[in-house]
């Protein structure tokens, strides 16, 4: 029909084949609703629960050939995750009877408590919970005095962060030690979680406590009264988190690799070539890194205390293995802990069962570090100069020497001061003399203290109508901690410069094929259509 005054008709009817259509219009289909797809993606979320919104996107568009959107994606998920682990809400309210069913079942664990009062009649206001396994307490007495510490956010209902203590087993593998959730990362929250695990986990002295930089975690570190202070504990600085800090005041990739072959220099002759280095490149940076105490950045200055452990990278391990998890409810969250250190419990265990069965005196690192180390001493050329001291001339294969002393257990290498087991020269020292070197590893890195550190059981949690009675007082989560608005929360994590991938490759518009930026962003889109 011709549309009256124009040249141009309209199309009332059409018996064809339609070509025309937009194939982005009608993808989605109004009875495929976020409770249809919540029912359908059950059981992928209790078999993955970190199961991402693109990928139920995915399973939908395969089982119904409908392409629904993100929004209607990530509510058909919370509402799986509110039907599997509980209401946000309500999830704060059952935390303390949690508590009291793994404590029944395991007891000796340790559980901390700091709520707010409320005008309200027999509820107070959650502030924070700290927690720790009895296999855990127990297990950290054979570890090495060392211990790793980070916070993390969590991304669910509720806003907050979920700090992390780590050790570190003899064979170099991360040891969950203690864990809280608090309102936040500040002074008082730090202080509060250092003082738990002294008073409730570990008073060992001599612990070195490995962190970034954070002044609730730098102040906490040097306040008398809470016993982390030197003598009691030694604080060191991550290499990674103090080369970021340094990579953000001065921008220059050439400094920062220097800055991070000084702080892995194991001899203050090494050290202080680099720093001359950064000193002649620019004078500024040298200052900047000289405000630091040595000690707490550099391996050279370290006294053997950080076991050559210069990263938190332990604790790093831990925050992405419960990344999926801080999205969900805290009781969840808690259960997730329990179940997971089972796993390492349980798994370790019988690797350390198998090697002592197998009369293994040494944890499979120490083996594969001793044997690499017996290779580079056969090459080495020995003076004695004190037979009765032990004491020795080494001459490596590169012409720089070093000297040995048996009696007293050092080089002046200082790697076996720092490891903890012995350096190429004493081995090649130990052998010119028939002294075994195996006296030299220090009994942490031992079959038996590994064995030991993980030989304490988990007990299986009882079902909940088991569970003792909770009289306390209602716990509810603080209105200032809850999140507003639907969707993913957004991200609150601060990017640095080390979230930047070294030679990422820039993404390209799939329009005008320029790099830099994608085809919605394009700026050509008119000229190319």
């Amino acid at each position: 029909m011709v549309v009256k005054d124009t040249s141009l008709f309209v199309i009332n009817k059409y018996t064809g084949p339609h070509t025309c259509v937009n194939p982005c219009l009608n993808r989605d289909h109004h009875q495929l609703d976020s409770q249809l797809v919540s029912t359908h993606i059950k059981a992928l979320i209790q078999a993955q629960f970190t199961l991402s919104t693109a990928a139920i996107q995915a399973s939908v568009m395969e089982k119904w050939g409908y392409q629904i959107s993100y929004k209607k994606a990530l509510d058909g998920k919370h509402k799986t995750i509110r039907q599997l682990f509980g209401d946000f809400f309500q999830s704060y309210t059952e935390l303390p009877r949690l508590f009291l069913g793994i404590e029944q079942a395991n007891p000796g664990c340790a559980v901390v408590w700091k709520t707010c009062e409320t005008n309200m009649p027999n509820t107070e206001i959650f502030q924070r919970v700290f927690w720790s396994f009895k296999p855990s307490i127990e297990g950290f007495q054979h570890c090495r005095p060392v211990m790793s510490i980070d916070g993390t956010h969590l991304y669910g209902k509720y806003k907050g962060k979920l700090l992390i203590a780590m050790g570190c087993d003899g064979n170099n593998q991360l040891f969950p030690l203690a864990f809280a959730i608090t309102e936040g990362e500040n002074t008082d929250s730090w202080g509060w979680f250092l003082a738990c695990i002294r008073n409730q986990v570990t008073q060992r002295a001599g612990i070195c406590v490995i962190s970034d930089r954070h002044p609730g975690i730098m102040a906490a570190m040097v306040d008398p009264h809470l016993g982390w202070a030197t003598p009691f504990a030694y604080h060191r600085i991550c290499m990674c988190h103090f080369a970021s800090n340094f990579m953000t005041r001065f921008k220059d990739k050439i400094l920062k690799n220097l800055v991070c072959r000084a702080a892995l220099a194991s001899t203050e002759r090494k050290f202080k070539k680099h720093m001359n280095t950064i000193g002649r490149i620019n004078s500024e940076a040298l200052q900047w890194l000289e405000a630091v105490p040595f000690q707490l950045w550099a391996l050279s200055h370290d006294g053997g205390r950080r076991y050559g452990l210069m990263t938190t990278n332990i604790s790093e391990v831990f925050n992405s293995v419960l990344k999926g998890a801080r999205s969900l409810p805290v009781t969840a969250l808690v259960q997730l802990t329990f179940f997971r250190l089972n796993s390492y419990f349980v798994g370790r265990r019988e690797v350390g069962a198998n090697r002592l069965a197998s009369s293994e005196q040494f944890t499979p690192y120490i083996d594969a570090q001793i044997q690499g180390r017996v290779v580079k001493a056969g090459s080495m050329e020995i003076v004695l100069y004190d037979h009765v001291k032990g004491l020795f001339h080494v001459k490596s294969r590169s012409g720089r020497t070093h000297c040995v002393n048996l009696h007293e257990k050092t080089c002046t290498c200082v790697k076996t001061l720092i490891y903890g087991f012995p350096c190429s020269h004493i081995i090649s020292a130990c052998q010119h003399r028939c002294v075994d070197f195996r006296l030299f590893v220090e009994g942490y890195y031992t079959t038996k203290s590994y064995y030991d550190t993980w030989a304490p059981l988990f007990h299986p949690i009882f079902n909940e109508d088991e569970w003792p009675l909770y009289d306390g007082t209602m716990i509810v989560p603080p209105e200032s901690m809850r999140r507003f608005g639907s969707g993913r929360p957004k991200s609150t994590r601060l990017h640095n410069e080390m979230d930047v991938r070294e030679g990422k490759t820039l993404i390209t518009c799939g329009l005008c094929k320029q790099l830099g930026h994608n085809r919605r962003s394009c700026k050509n889109r008119n000229q190319v259509q």
